[in-house]
């Protein structure tokens, strides 16, 4: 065979192995976001990210499934412990982000609320307006789960997701 034909047949194979990689499941990681927590600290996805599973949930002040999603959420962090971190990113607009921190004392959650008032993790992650919206990162930043809205009953399909990512057993 002529030099040029091996040349040929051999981009080929690397392309069809660079495509057949990407269609058997390899996305890229997650790209890293910054935001001011609404008790004042800041966080870095990837630092979460760091410490294993991350769930971010984005959710608002206004809506109701997100207010009775939530403490499901804080359940589950509370059930895994270090293994898994929860992101409550609440997407309120400006002229009503004084209603979080109020809302989040009143109902003692304990979660760790990121602010995106700006919209610019929602643009990031392609998340639209819909709230609430889940979506689970595995420890190497690969998304494994995606959910719009909410309706009793969702919280135990999340529960899956994780025990799953993380081998835990069904209980």
């Amino acid at each position: 065979m002529s030099s040029r034909i091996i040349t040929a047949l051999t981009v080929l194979a690397l392309c069809a192995l660079l495509v057949g990689g990407t269609l058997a499941g390899d996305q890229p990681t997650a790209p890293n976001w910054r935001a001011k927590c609404a008790d004042g600290s800041r966080i870095e996805f990837q630092d979460a990210l760091a410490r294993g599973p991350v769930v971010v949930s984005f959710w608002a002040t206004w809506c109701k499934p997100c207010v009775r999603e939530l403490p499901h959420l804080e359940e589950l962090q509370k059930r895994f412990g270090e293994k898994l971190t929860v992101l409550a990113v609440n997407i309120d607009e400006t002229r009503s982000v004084n209603k979080v921190r109020p809302l989040i004392k009143s109902k003692r959650w304990d979660l760790t609320v990121p602010m995106d008032t700006s919209g610019d993790i929602r643009r990031l992650l392609q998340i639209g307006s819909t709230v609430p919206y889940v979506i689970l990162y595995d420890a190497e930043g690969h998304e494994v789960y995606r959910h719009s809205g909410y309706k009793d009953g969702d919280e135990k399909e999340l529960e899956q997701q994780v025990r799953a990512l993380l081998g835990a057993e069904e209980s």
